[in-house]
């Protein structure tokens, strides 16, 4: 054995919990039945979720 070696540390996870939100929430578009992610914080599902356009620091979007 070498006494060249190195030690090392555990790799942790963030400490504090993920943040969640109520159980069972449903998208709020008519007629849909999705139900959200408690990890989801919007309204509404991937498929109806309203477009937003990303802040794109100076740059224009073509």
């Amino acid at each position: 054995m070498s006494d060249r070696s190195l030690g090392g540390h555990a790799l942790v996870g963030n400490e504090r919990p993920s943040r969640a939100f109520a159980k069972n929430r449903v998208c709020r578009e008519p007629n849909c039945t999705t139900r959200l992610s408690i990890y989801n914080n919007g309204k509404y599902c991937y498929q109806h979720e309203p477009m937003a356009v990303p802040r794109t620091r100076g740059r224009k979007i073509a």
